[in-house]
């Protein structure tokens, strides 16, 4: 049975309290940068908010500090999925007000504006998904040329989180903002990753009646031997081959819309967004003696073939949104590795080092991972409880 562990602090002294490569996948979403204030003015670890530094450059420095950290408890085979939403300089609550020690529950009444040293132009997005992707790609701050404690990293994708239910706010001169990104990054040339396991499945195994259904409205099945995508892709099966049943894979933009929450939380996220991630990145099972997650073992039938789709909203193939055309692989899945050790497994383990209500948790445990959740707040305690039955402890 899947277990989730709920510990209340600040996320700098929990996560020095974790063991050495105990995780499988770190799986979280920061505080944005100046965006509000989750902590109630008397609360005793105010000044340590993240979110509340002076400039982006300090900010990317914490988050920078917080992912050696994260590298430090993965496992050698693990990923990190960070989200992050941009920030407009001149918006939202200024650092100077948080500083003095306001509350800012409601963010109306104090908001801070004009440039500072650090900052670029009033009304203008800062950057910091960006910036932090490439700080770690490249291993320094790329705002300030330091070098990062966490060191290089392979990005492996910066996925688009598109809402189609944004909140409203104020307009002006832009667009409705949508989309925040989500870094998935590694250590490992070899990491942990199962693509079957989140491929967009057809109805049947038939490669025409696949292709038919994939397409959706559109219809009719594409055979593109003798034109220019079958020429870049080369040979096809003879007609009548077998499909491998995971379907297309996911593509790197995910329209996937917010959840309302009764809570008391800003912040949710959603639990189908959630999913993806946990089922590709985090095995379901880990050896206990040497670490080593369980591999699918796969069967090939033959050369991949190509048919065209529609892309859901989703990003997974299906009815309606962009179109194209995905090669999809003949193959079955026949097992999963063992290990030489001859140690029982342990299920694979998700960290969320904020929390807040406890959406990763209740998800991970549901898809058969246990689970560690941290958060600074102790009031998201009862509201990660009403998500989820889990062990649950506090840190002195």
């Amino acid at each position: 049975m899947s277990e989730a562990t709920y510990i209340v602090g600040d996320v700098f002294d929990v996560m020095a309290t974790l063991p050495d490569s105990s995780v499988d996948l770190v799986l979280t979403s920061p505080p944005f940068l100046a965006l509000r204030s989750y902590l109630p003015a008397d609360h005793p670890d105010k000044g340590k908010e993240i979110g509340s530094e002076p400039t982006p450059a300090e900010f990317i420095d914490t988050l920078l500090a917080l992912t050696a950290e994260w590298e430090r408890v993965l496992a050698p085979h693990g990923s990190i999925c960070v989200e992050l939403g941009d920030t407009y300089a001149g918006g939202g609550n200024g650092p100077d007000a948080r500083n003095a020690g306001a509350d800012h529950e409601s963010n109306a009444a104090e908001r801070w504006t004009g440039t500072r040293n650090g900052w670029p132009m009033d009304k203008s997005l800062t950057g910091i998904p960006t910036l932090y992707a490439w700080s770690l790609a490249y291993g320094r701050n790329l705002l300030t040329g330091e070098p990062s404690p966490a060191g290089q990293w392979r990005i492996r994708n910066v996925v688009a989180w598109c809402r189609p239910n944004p909140p409203v706010g104020a307009l002006g001169d832009k667009y409705r903002q949508a989309t925040s990104y989500i870094t998935i990054a590694t250590k490992a040339r070899d990491r942990w990753f199962d693509l079957d396991a989140v491929r967009t499945a057809p109805a049947s195994t038939d490669r025409r009646q696949a292709a038919y259904e994939a397409n959706g409205a559109s219809g009719a099945f594409h055979d593109h031997s003798n034109d220019e995508i079958g020429r870049q892709q080369g040979p096809k099966p003879a007609s009548g081959g077998v499909s491998n049943p995971a379907g297309a894979p996911p593509l790197d933009w995910w329209q996937v819309p917010t959840e309302p929450y009764k809570g008391s939380h800003y912040a949710t996220w959603p639990r189908k967004l959630l999913t993806r991630p946990i089922e590709s990145m985090c095995p379901r099972e880990v050896c206990t003696a040497c670490g080593e997650p369980r591999r699918r073992i796969v069967e090939n039938h033959g050369s991949p073939y190509l048919f065209s789709y529609h892309q859901g909203q989703d990003g997974g193939s299906s009815t309606g949104g962009m179109g194209g055309h995905t090669a999809v692989r003949n193959v079955t899945t026949t097992g999963w590795t063992d290990c030489e050790c001859g140690a029982p497994f342990r299920p694979g383990i998700v960290l969320d080092p904020f929390a807040g209500s406890g959406t990763t948790l209740a998800v991970a445990t549901g898809l058969g991972r246990d689970a560690i959740g941290i958060d600074i707040d102790k009031r998201n305690l009862d509201l990660a409880c009403e998500r989820v039955g889990m062990f649950l402890k506090e840190t002195t």
